[in-house]
């Protein structure tokens, strides 16, 4: 049976490796050079995608919702790594759940409106499905053992 403690410590890391991407995505904004350094190809292109004029959701850019998601979960995790408190693992369950919705959309625009994918943005995105699957197992362990009490 899988640990909740190392699933606990990679939903951790997860959103602090999303927090990276995001922060690294602001500063792409923040300062175009960084956009080269993961522009590898024409498909693959931060700059393709921050230049393309469809990086935000309505008035809000699309790195201030991914990094605010994040600093949220955090917010939410640390309390939960010390009491693994059902209500805090659910928030974190349901706020990676929009989270992923988020990123699907994004990711869609990407694909199909902009024809480019930003390697940055797809870091974040794949953090967010990882602390969603996280927080899946997290809370299958713990629906498993409300049900066989020891």
């Amino acid at each position: 049976m899988v640990d909740a403690r190392l699933l606990h410590r990679l939903l951790l890391v997860s959103i602090l490796a999303g927090i990276g991407f995001s922060l690294y995505a602001t500063a792409e904004v923040l300062d175009p050079a960084l956009q080269s350094s993961c522009s590898v190809s024409a498909f693959f292109s931060c700059g393709a995608v921050d230049q393309s004029g469809h990086t935000s959701i309505g008035p809000l850019p699309d790195w201030s919702i991914g990094l605010g998601g994040f600093l949220v979960l955090l917010a939410l995790d640390l309390p939960l790594l010390a009491t693994f408190d059902a209500r805090l693992l659910g928030a974190v369950l349901l706020l990676s759940g929009v989270g992923l919705g988020v990123s699907l959309y994004l990711g869609y625009v990407e694909l199909d409106i902009i024809h480019a994918l930003c390697p940055i943005c797809l870091g974040a995105y794949l953090s967010n499905a990882s602390i969603l699957l996280l927080a899946l197992l997290l809370t299958r362990l713990r629906l498993a053992r409300v049900e066989t009490p020891e």
